[in-house]
């Protein structure tokens, strides 16, 4: 069989491709970093690769939570600190009402004292993270806090905190309006239990209803719990002609009770806050020996890379040097 310069130019050719794929190829290892490109070239590598990918993207997810539930922790306890602030501000005030050498007109000074502070805690307890009340429980939208227009009560969702009744006169359970829960992922465990139900131990509550805080409803001898009314009642009794120390003590040792409450919900929201910055740093511990696995499992030796192309390379330009020589027509090619 005779070979022509046609035979040898297809023959050349079909290798010269193949030459050329082979340097696109290493090159583009070089480029991305990869060591394969399609889950065919490495099916057990690939496999694995998939399983990390996929763990990598829940520890972001859960970075994301977790940011978060820091930020919304962060700013409930500067906003109950404000409060606290303010419960501090209304103490100072009233000591000085109570004082016998003051007068009605003197204690009415500081009850409007009282009013501001009384102000300045309504705006905290109704601070906003993102889209979401902090206070507010479930409540997404719906502010929490707001005073009655007829009666001057305070009202949690609608609902007047010291009766527990709305506005047309239901009474509603303000224990479980206390005790509402918000759970989000942190990446603390499986979710779902085998029933299918939701497994509760593996989510972080970042609800925070203020009733649970301020306190709702009236203790054994009448005396409202929820601290803005005890404030009122004491702004009530300071204004009054006919003051005594008799009507206004309940109020006052209440005061000291609801006060030292929210310094330990204050304590609490720290020791939460504490938690999540443990899970972040483990988070991000995850998330760096993933990336490190990844790597090791889908990526490629760049120096070993590099090698490689810089022969194929090589191997291509001298394949295009030698087609010169190998091509040259012969006068053979031109008879029948």
């Amino acid at each position: 069989m005779r070979i022509t310069t046609s035979m040898m130019s297809n023959r050349y050719i079909t290798d010269l491709n193949k030459s050329a794929e082979k340097m696109n190829y290493t090159s583009k290892q070089v480029n991305t970093g990869k060591k394969f490109f399609k889950g065919s070239e490495d099916p057990v590598a690939a496999i694995k690769a998939y399983k990390l990918r996929r763990e990598y993207r829940e520890t972001e997810i859960h970075s994301t939570a977790l940011r978060d539930a820091d930020s919304y922790l962060t700013m409930a306890e500067t906003s109950l600190t404000e409060i606290s602030s303010n419960l501090e501000g209304v103490y100072s005030s009233y000591l000085r009402g109570i004082n016998g050498t003051m007068n009605t007109e003197d204690r009415g000074i500081i009850v409007e004292e009282i009013d501001k502070l009384q102000e300045s805690m309504l705006s905290s307890l109704n601070s906003k993270f993102s889209d979401k009340y902090l206070f507010g429980g479930t409540s997404k939208e719906e502010i929490p806090f707001m005073i009655d227009s007829v009666s001057g009560d305070l009202l949690y969702k609608g609902i007047n905190v010291n009766t527990g009744k709305d506005k047309d006169g239901n009474t509603i359970d303000m224990n479980i309006l206390a005790k509402e829960s918000v759970y989000v992922d942190i990446g603390l465990g499986d979710i779902t239990k085998a029933d299918g139900s939701i497994n509760k131990t593996n989510l972080f509550n970042l609800s925070m209803s203020g009733i649970s805080v301020m306190g709702y409803g009236t203790d054994d001898t009448g005396v409202y719990n929820n601290l803005y009314s005890v404030i009122n009642e004491i702004k009530n009794e300071l204004k009054s002609d006919n003051f005594s120390m008799d009507k206004i003590q309940p109020n006052l040792n209440k005061f000291k009770d609801q006060k030292i409450k929210v310094l330990i919900s204050i304590t609490g929201i720290g020791a939460k806050a504490n938690y999540i910055e443990f899970l972040k740093s483990k988070n991000e511990d995850t998330t760096m020996d993933l990336n490190k696995t990844l790597v090791d499992v889908e990526g490629v030796d760049i120096a070993e890379a590099a090698t490689d192309f810089a022969m194929q390379k090589y191997q291509y330009d001298a394949a295009l040097s030698m087609g010169n020589q190998i091509l040259q027509k012969s006068f053979i090619d031109y008879m029948d």
